[in-house]
């Protein structure tokens, strides 16, 4: 596998986010590794919207941006150690986030007054880091809506049996998202 091209997929989920390493290529990728990183620093709570909750605006604010910068550089540190752990050689061609479609207020007051709203902004926050956390590292960043995800049922349950458990919806999930990078056919297969 070394000096392989290889795609990472990762799906962020509230305090953690789950990375799956393929390489190969869509229809018939081989894991590589896989790992589950910590996003949230020490010091710092895991919902910072909800931490927020009841805090003057300002001091929301400043909270909630610490909590992104320290998300982010929480998801850079663990892209760095998965990357250390490929074998030599590896090529990064890419680093895939599953992302949802959500629409939040434009003002922290807003989301702030709503329970639904701090869920749905502390997702955004977790995986808007994951994503700059991907550029910071200087790797080519792709959001990739998870309801467009490919279905890749056949390489998700062979992949599946070669990871192990757990290989549960999240793990899937970003494994999918990780097929999205991968070429459609193997180098010099006569396919265009």
């Amino acid at each position: 596998m070394a000096g392989e091209a290889i795609a990472i997929g990762v799906v962020a989920r509230t305090g953690a986010a789950v990375t799956v390493v393929l390489s190969g290529y869509a229809a018939a990728p081989r894991l590589v590794a896989r790992r589950e990183i910590a996003l949230v620093p020490a010091g710092m709570p895991a919902q910072p919207y909800h931490a927020a909750a009841g805090l003057a605006m300002a001091d929301a604010g400043k909270l909630v941006g610490r909590a992104e910068r320290g998300v982010q550089e929480a998801a850079a540190a663990g892209l760095r150690a998965v990357v250390d752990g490929l074998p030599a050689g590896s090529v990064v061609s890419g680093v895939a986030v599953a992302v949802k479609a959500v629409s939040l207020p434009g003002q922290l007051a807003d989301v702030m007054r709503s329970h639904a709203w701090m869920h749905a902004a502390e997702g955004v926050l977790y995986r808007e880091a994951v994503l700059a956390a991907v550029r910071d590292c200087g790797y080519l960043a792709r959001a990739v809506e998870a309801s467009v995800l490919p279905a890749a049922v056949d390489a998700v349950e062979t992949l599946g049996r070669a990871a192990g458990r757990p290989w549960r919806r999240i793990e899937k999930d970003a494994a999918r998202v990780a097929i999205t990078l991968l070429p459609q056919h193997p180098a010099g297969s006569g396919h265009p």
